[in-house]
Parts: structure tokens; C-alpha cells; sequence
């Protein structure tokens, strides 16, 4: 790589890098601040609230967050804002359909009518954002000022909200004002880009999700796992829910601090060239390498954190936070492999084995550990069904780069 070559990918990097610095940090002061002022109990109920989301936004995302990026990378510029159009068309028919559901599945689960409609409406908005749009173009200084920020500011008023009235409701409606007001934001500058003049994409709603199958149900089966802990940790083990809880937030906040080098290796690994190959090697090793690193932080470093930020009410042990560490080392890989590498060839069907493979091995562990009442048991099934991801992964990429090799050699 070339050093104009190596300061553009930094600059990029750094980029990215700011945009999730902020989301983590402000993630991570809010859980005592919310702790102090609605106990850890409503803590532990918000944060069931917004994993079990991520279920439904799946849905509304319909595959676009994990692939999109990488498919922006690769079409022309001047057709990128049609095909976000299209996307968010979509999208928008998505979230109409998701909504009811989801939230009946919060009220059965906490019981909270408020807590559970109001979730559900605000945290499927973020999966109708651009954020991936911005990643595919590279373009880190749009997604800092169109899609973090005003999700920051509605987030900042809440906290305040909340604390001044003790009323969790309040932090989940400024919350949700912010990722409209993202929404929206976002729309209007990818659709005001420079584009091809008289171009429509007219694509069939129903062709247009049929493109996203593989997508969607490797984001949907893999949303299915990640959920579940919390989920049967909350059925069989609600005394030790927010124990968990904040032991997955954890590990969440390591993804969201990944979320920089993925994104980076999205919208780098595609350049269509001759040093493709080179460039899915590098990504790779980089991310086992970092995934390791970051693992073992995870756990040494829980348990600590985890008295910090829930001010002594829980504490994650290590006997949870090992297990999770080493599930991390699966998912960083996984994050570039699948979706930098093999989306890059076009592989996206080896996504969707890939999640269903680890949700066969995963999902059953999960349930009879949690029936038997061992939370560390579930967090080390959570590291074998991430490690089985992986290791598919790993091997449809060798075998991917292997028969090319070989078809150019020939």
C-alpha cells in the first residue's frame, strides 16, 4: 500500500473510530447514571428491552446493515442514492410490520406496557439510518454529523430527563426524537447526493427482500443466539438478570469498538483489483489478532467494570466474563471474514450456514443451562455457537481464495 494509500485508509479508520468512540463512551456512563436514578432492576428491564429489539430490527433491516455497506463499495457512485432509496422504501413497510410484534413479545416478557410499546417504536428506528451507506462510501465525516450526533443529543436529554424524574420512559422518548431526527437527517442528504440523472431503481419490493434472503437470515439466525442468553437467563434466572445484563452489555460495547475495523475492512477488502486476496489475508489475521487482544480484556477487565458502572448492586464473575471473552474472538473474526471477505465474493449464502450452523450448536446449550440454572454455562455455550461461526467461515474463505488461485494459475 502506498503512503497516500496507508494516510487515506488511517484517515478513514480514524474516522470511524470517532463516530463509535463517542456511542460507547456515552453507552457506558449512562448504565450508573440510569442505575442511580431508576435502580438496577428498570436497568436490567431497559437493557432486555433494547437486546430483544435487535431482534426486530433485524427484520426492518432485512439483511441491508450487514451487507449493505460492502454492496455500496462495490456499485457506482452515481446509483448508490437509488439504491438506498429503494432500501429505505423497503424498510419503512418493514418497520410497520415489525412494530405490533415486537412489542407484544416485550409486554409478555416485562410486563411493562409503556416500557415495552415505547422500546419497540424507538429502537427499530435505527435500523431505518444510513449508517451502512456511509460506511460503503467511506465517508466517516457523514455518519459522525448526520447519524451519531443527533442519535448523542436526544440521548444527553434523556439521561438529564430522567434523572430530574426518575421516570426510565422519559430517556427511552428523547432517545427515540434523536434516531428520528437521524432518520430523517440521513434521507435527505443521501438522497440530495450527486446521482445519475433520470435513473430510478424500479426493482419489485418482492424481487428486492428475495435478494436479501441470505443476508437476512444469517443476521436473523445469529440475532436468534444472541438474543436467547438474555432472554432464557430472564425466564429461568430472573434474579441474576441484571448480572447478565451488564455482562452482555460489556461484550456488546467490545462489538460496538470493533465496529471501526469492520467497517474500514468494508469498504477496502472490495476494491475489484488484483490484490483482493492480499487484502482479505491481511483483514483476517487482523482480526483474529485484535480479537484476541480484546477478548482477553474482556475478561479480566468485567468483572471490575461491571461493580463500577451498576455502583456495587452486581458484579460480573469471571467464571461468566472468561466464557465471553473468548466468544468475542469468534465474533471479530466473523465480523470481518463474513461480512468484508466472503460478501466481497459474493458469498453471502455461506453467511446465513454459517449462523445456522452456530444457532444448532448454540440455541439447544443455551436453553439446558439455563434451565439448570448456570449462567456461566450459558455464557460458554454463547463462546462454542461464536467459535462454530468462525471456523465455517474460515474454511469457505480458504477454499474461496484456494479455487481462485488455482483458476488463475491455470
Amino acid at each position: 500500500m502506498s503512503g497516500t494509500g496507508i494516510r487515506g485508509a488511517a484517515g478513514r479508520l480514524s474516522g470511524f473510530t470517532v463516530s463509535v468512540l463517542l456511542v460507547t463512551l456515552f453507552g457506558v456512563v449512562t448504565i450508573p447514571l440510569l442505575t442511580v436514578a431508576v435502580g438496577k432492576d428498570e436497568w436490567g428491564a431497559l437493557a432486555l428491552v433494547q437486546v430483544v429489539a435487535q431482534l426486530g430490527g433485524i427484520i426492518v433491516a432485512f439483511g441491508w446493515g450487514a451487507v449493505g455497506a460492502a454492496t455500496v463499495a462495490g456499485i457506482p457512485v452515481d446509483r448508490r442514492p437509488a439504491f438506498f432509496r429503494r432500501s429505505l422504501q423497503a424498510r419503512v413497510l418493514l418497520y410497520l410490520g415489525t412494530f405490533p410484534v415486537l412489542a407484544l413479545l416485550l409486554l409478555a416478557l416485562t410486563g411493562d406496557l409503556l416500557l415495552s410499546v415505547l422500546g419497540a417504536a424507538v429502537y427499530l428506528l435505527p435500523y431505518l439510518g444510513a449508517n451502512w451507506y456511509f460506511t460503503g462510501e467511506g465517508r466517516p465525516s457523514r455518519l459522525l454529523l448526520f447519524d451519531t450526533a443527533p442519535t448523542l443529543i436526544g440521548a444527553v436529554i434523556g439521561v438529564v430527563g430522567t434523572l430530574l424524574t426518575r421516570e426510565l420512559w422519559v430517556y427511552v422518548l428523547f432517545q427515540g426524537i434523536g434516531y428520528l431526527v437521524a432518520v430523517g437527517v440521513s434521507a435527505v442528504v443521501v438522497w440530495r447526493s450527486p446521482h445519475e440523472a433520470g435513473f430510478i431503481d424500479r426493482t419489485p419490493l418482492k424481487t428486492l427482500l428475495a435478494s436479501q434472503r441470505h443476508a437476512v437470515s444469517a443476521t436473523l439466525v445469529s440475532g436468534l443466539y444472541v438474543t436467547l442468553p438474555m432472554v432464557a437467563v430472564q425466564i429461568f434466572l430472573p434474579s441474576l438478570q441484571p448480572m447478565y445484563a451488564i455482562a452482555d452489555r460489556l461484550f456488546k460495547y467490545a462489538s460496538i469498538a470493533f465496529l471501526p475495523i469492520q467497517q474500514f475492512f468494508q469498504s477496502w477488502v472490495p476494491v475489484d483489483d488484483a490484490g483482493r486476496p492480499r487484502r482479505m489475508r491481511i483483514a483476517t489475521l487482523a482480526a483474529i489478532g485484535i480479537g484476541v487482544i480484546a477478548g482477553a480484556l474482556i475478561a479480566v477487565l468485567s468483572p471490575w467494570a461491571s461493580t463500577v458502572l451498576l455502583v456495587g448492586e452486581a458484579s460480573v464473575p469471571l467464571s461468566v466474563s472468561v466464557p465471553l471473552g473468548v466468544a468475542f474472538v469468534g465474533i471479530a473474526t466473523a465480523a470481518v471474514v463474513g461480512y468484508a471477505c466472503l460478501v466481497s465474493l459474493g458469498r453471502v449464502r455461506a453467511l446465513a450456514v454459517s449462523t445456522i450452523i452456530g444457532a444448532a450448536v448454540g440455541a439447544p446449550l443455551i436453553i439446558l443451562f439455563a434451565i439448570l440454572g448456570s449462567v456461566p454455562a450459558v455464557a460458554w455455550a454463547v463462546a462454542i455457537s461464536e467459535l462454530c461461526v468462525a471456523g465455517y467461515q474460515l474454511t469457505v474463505l480458504r477454499k474461496a481464495l484456494r479455487a481462485r488461485a488455482e483458476a488463475e494459475a491455470a
